[in-house]
């Protein structure tokens, strides 16, 4: 019987971020992990080859669908966060049953694995499988599609102290950026703000940045600084809020649930990364100043919760750390025009290579020749599941279990049946999601 395993996808996480951290001794569990694993500079541009029709080719929708498929975005169908072919004058997002081959949980289902699916790219809404699957827009829209099975919503929304889904959603709707605040091409109109969400305003700048409390309070409070507000809540704010939800929901399921793998997606370095990448050899400026932690905290963050993560998991569960790509100065702009042009300019964009971390296997040191389209048939191999042609990668020698990849059984491909749920998100919930992309520079 096979430990399970534990995959933290990371979005956004960069090796020279991460090497510096661990270097400045502010990453311990990275660093354990690293110094008893093995890791990976692993391929990303590769992986989309051909895809310079779409603004961002190394877009996450795509890359994490090629890591949970195994094969490439013209075969998997998922190419941006929007579907064109679906509808060019009013594209939906991406949906589960966009997705027109089987990724890792669909597989592992067909051959009688358990998997735990929480906050990932592309599975709303979500559908049935072996195990539970938690969409990455659970309680961003009123419809109880986000959670399969359906009757476990008001369970999870209890597990973050609302009575139901209903009143959840409701809740959780109140207080996303777009209700908070908009700055429309008239006057500001500002919406009052719960005392809950003040909270945990100051809570999170006080943690990330280095603004003073009045600082922080005038940032809040003043119309004049509508749109920094704007900017910090989309990249900072609710990011955090986000990750903080589905990492204790995916805490509950872990020890409620049976499961052989194990998923949860944390957002919030890749937000972080967009609006406050800064790489500034000279003098630091106001931005600098107050928001030139906010990157390396989020790494800190997510250090913590990997040390959470592996208190609650058995022990020899082999655990991958793996991200969708890594970040560099986007050289088009400098911090002070970020700060006076607004949230829609960029400081850092998306490049190679990604971070793979492995732990738990019998793999020690630096891997080479890695790829996302790798990380699936290391999986199945692991489980012992037959390699199908119809992949695109292949098993990493070593990762997750001793010796070379078995090479034994093939199949041409796997059982798949495409989900056919429509999300049917109301507009205001699409555009509340395309508002926050817009924001990050994608749109």
């Amino acid at each position: 019987m096979s430990e399970p395993v534990l995959l933290v996808a990371v979005d956004g996480l960069d090796w020279k971020r991460l090497r510096a951290g661990v270097a400045a001794g502010h990453l311990p569990e990275m660093a354990r992990l690293l110094r008893e694993g093995a890791h990976a500079e692993v391929a990303v541009r590769a992986c989309v080859p051909g895809l310079t029709a779409v603004e961002e080719p190394l877009n996450s929708p795509t890359l994490w669908t090629t890591v949970a498929t195994g094969q490439y975005y013209f075969k998997h169908g998922v190419y941006d966060f929007c579907n064109l072919l679906d509808s060019a004058e009013n594209p939906p997002l991406f949906e589960s049953r966009h997705v027109l081959t089987p990724r890792l949980w669909d597989v592992l289902s067909h051959y009688g694995r358990d998997s735990i699916v929480v906050g990932y790219y592309v599975t709303y809404p979500a559908y049935p499988i072996r195990g539970v699957m938690v969409s990455d827009l659970f309680g961003e829209v009123a419809a109880r599609k986000g959670v399969w099975p359906p009757s476990l919503a008001d369970g999870l929304s209890r597990v973050l102290g609302a009575e139901s889904y209903e009143s959840y959603a409701t809740a959780l709707r109140s207080t996303l950026p777009e209700d908070l605040i908009r700055v429309e091409h008239g006057p500001v109109r500002r919406v009052d703000r719960h005392q809950s969400a003040v909270a945990d305003w100051h809570r999170i700048l006080e943690r990330f940045t280095c603004l003073s409390a009045d600082e922080r309070a005038a940032l809040l409070s003043s119309p004049a600084e509508a749109a920094r507000q704007k900017q910090v809540e989309y990249r900072l704010i609710y990011p955090v809020l986000r990750d903080e939800r589905f990492h204790r929901i995916f805490l509950h399921l872990l020890g409620s649930q049976p499961w052989g793998l194990a998923i949860v997606y944390y957002r919030l370095v890749d937000f972080v990364s967009h609006g406050f990448w800064v790489e500034t050899p000279g003098p630091p400026g106001d931005f600098v100043r107050a928001f030139g932690t906010v990157v390396e905290e989020a790494y800190r963050w997510i250090d913590e919760r990997l040390g959470e993560l592996r208190q609650s998991v058995p022990p020899g569960t082999r655990l991958l750390v793996l991200s969708d790509h890594g970040f560099e100065r986007d050289g088009r702009v400098s911090p002070s025009q970020e700060w006076r042009d607004g949230p829609e300019v960029s400081l850092g964009r998306h490049a190679d290579p990604a971070v793979l971390i492995a732990h738990g296997g019998p793999a020690r040191g630096a891997l080479r020749g890695v790829s996302l389209l790798d990380i699936a048939p290391t999986v199945y191999e692991y489980f012992d599941v037959p390699q199908a042609r119809s992949l695109d990668g292949g098993p990493v020698p070593g990762l997750l279990r001793v010796g070379e990849p078995a090479g034994g059984r093939t199949v041409s491909g796997y059982p798949y049946t495409r989900p056919t749920e429509a999300g049917e998100m109301e507009e205001p919930e699409q555009r509340a999601v395309l508002e926050r992309l817009a924001a990050l520079g994608y749109m």
